[in-house]
């Protein structure tokens, strides 16, 4: 899940806050219990699975220490301490994004925890030993792999790819495919087989599949061993030329917008387009050299939507921020507004062929990851296009791709709650805005008309019953959908969503089934 700044902050602000409540004052069970159960889930639904597995083992020494099953001592508030110490570490690197993030090991933590809840005799120094002999092992490894690309970088080798062999790689490679789809439809027989207690069919069916997976692991051998053989040729790469560009979508399809064309990426609300002689206009913001605020330029860049130019069905649900990339030729820049920006790639390009010369918007070809033509645009012409677009061809494209988004409201008292929440609804294109309480809710409700809200239970001043309560005795919210996003189900609600146990496509699943059945 991409996390944005402010959402990564408020968390590691929330995580930071608990280390210390802990730390200070341990013997704090029901206070700190309370603040554990949701920092941990937020861990959980960001996918910060070694803090949300530390913070777990701490809420079971807790809630073991609620229920009196084991005591407090001074071996217990040191464990507590390190793992604390632990966790802190790993918001260190989360917020400074480093891959030895992805290299913790916090199972000796979690065992220790384990011995704790089951009243057993630990050692938490030992923890302290383990810890510190681990950062000298990271720090050697961290050496070797510099160490290893410094050799790399100063050794020009080449790598040589026959092109005659890559038609058996790809060949092989869809054999591969067509094989997996074999095995899913021996899976889906043995599945049957299963239901229908059919024990000869089961038999049967298991032979099929395991000779054919046997035949899939061979085949996979094969063409390990095919590419290990390949570097030994590179005429294949000599007779190319490798390209880096954006991988983006239009009207549903993929295409691959050269690099040095793009100036930059940014994302505009349309709201925020002006419109001079016809032509919308998005304000760019060209930071100076100096650094200073008042050195800033701001360029009225034209925009168009890429989709207006191609072949394919517009898109349907259009974005909430539209994606925008400012691209240059010749000292003239615009903004191409693309559904999505897929990924920054580095590909092979291929010349067209010579039947499709006349096509000038496309340069070339390249492959993606799945082995599928992709056209590369050609950016100059892909301008001139645009400029030669009339006004009424553009208003048509607009009206015919102009939709509702729906208004959602969020009730959480939890800031880190609301922008994880807000995070996932606007990256499914929903409109957003927040309410810190029933309270604050209800004055929103009154000023502006919200297709749907999200609402928690525990919430200060006014909880989730009282909340709905009221907007029920409002006439325009008596049918508008409400969803309980809490720890427990509310009686007027139309729908739950367990806070502590949830996915994204649980959560974006059940909004659509209520906005539908509106």
């Amino acid at each position: 899940m991409k996390v944005s700044e402010e959402t990564l902050q408020c968390y590691l602000d929330e995580t930071r806050q608990l280390i210390g409540k802990i730390n200070k004052a341990p013997k704090k069970y029901s206070e700190i219990l309370k603040y554990l159960s949701m920092t941990k889930d937020n861990s959980k639904i960001l996918g910060f699975s070694s803090v949300y597995n530390l913070y777990k083992a701490i809420e079971d020494i807790y809630k073991a220490l609620c229920d009196d099953k084991i005591v407090f001592s001074e071996n217990l508030e040191r464990l507590l301490k390190i793992v604390c110490d632990k966790i802190s570490e790993c918001c260190n690197l989360i917020q400074n994004e480093s891959p030895d993030y992805d290299d913790i090991d916090v199972r000796p933590y979690l065992l220790y925890c384990d011995k704790a809840v089951a009243g057993e005799i630990f050692d938490p120094s030992h923890l302290v030993k383990s810890n510190e002999s681990d950062r000298w092992l990271a720090e050697k490894l961290k050496n070797a792999r510099a160490r290893s690309k410094e050799i790399k970088g100063n050794v020009n080798q080449i790598v040589r790819v026959p092109s005659e062999k890559i038609t058996e790689i790809v060949n092989l490679q869809e054999e591969m495919i067509a094989r997996t789809y074999i095995i899913d439809n021996q899976i889906a027989m043995l599945k049957n087989a299963i239901a229908d207690k059919d024990i000869h069919s089961i038999n049967e069916t298991y032979k099929l599949l395991a000779g054919d997976a046997q035949n899939l692991q061979n085949s996979l051998l094969i063409a390990h061993e095919n590419l290990m053989a390949l570097m030994q040729d590179d005429a294949f790469i000599k007779n190319h030329q490798k390209l880096y560009g954006f991988f983006v979508a239009a009207n549903g399809k993929k295409y691959l917008i050269p690099s040095e064309f793009i100036h930059d990426v940014i994302c505009e609300t349309p709201l925020n387009y002006e419109t001079i002689q016809g032509q919308k206009i998005v304000k760019y913001v060209v930071e100076s050299e100096s650094g200073q605020e008042e050195d800033k330029v701001v360029e009225n860049i034209p925009v168009y939507y890429l989709s207006s130019l191609l072949p394919g069905h517009a898109a349907v649900n259009r974005n909430i921020t539209d994606t925008i990339l400012i691209v240059d030729y010749q000292s003239q820049r615009i903004g191409i507004i693309v559904e999505s920006v897929m990924k920054f790639a580095s590909v092979i390009k291929k010349s067209m062929p010579y039947a499709f010369n006349n096509f000038a918007s496309v340069e070339g070809i390249a492959f993606d990851e799945k082995y599928d033509m992709i056209p590369i645009l050609h950016v100059p012409d892909i301008m001139k296009r645009f400029r030669s677009l009339r006004g009424y061809d553009v208003k048509k494209y607009e009206a015919l791709t102009k939709k509702h988004v729906n208004r959602i409201l969020i009730v959480d008292d939890s800031e880190t709650t609301r922008q994880i929440e807000k995070t996932i609804l606007l990256s499914n294109n929903f409109l957003v805005e927040e309410a810190i309480d029933g309270i604050h809710a209800i004055e929103m409700m009154k000023q502006k008309q919200f297709d749907l809200i999200l609402c928690d239970d525990e919430m200060p001043r006014m909880n989730g019953d009282i909340l709905l309560d009221n907007i029920r005795r409002m006439d325009n919210y008596k049918n508008i959908p409400v969803i309980a996003m809490a720890d427990r189900p509310l009686a007027k609600a139309d729908a739950f969503v367990s806070k502590s146990d949830f996915s994204r496509e649980t959560l974006i699943q059940t909004l659509k089934r209520s906005l539908e059945n509106e």
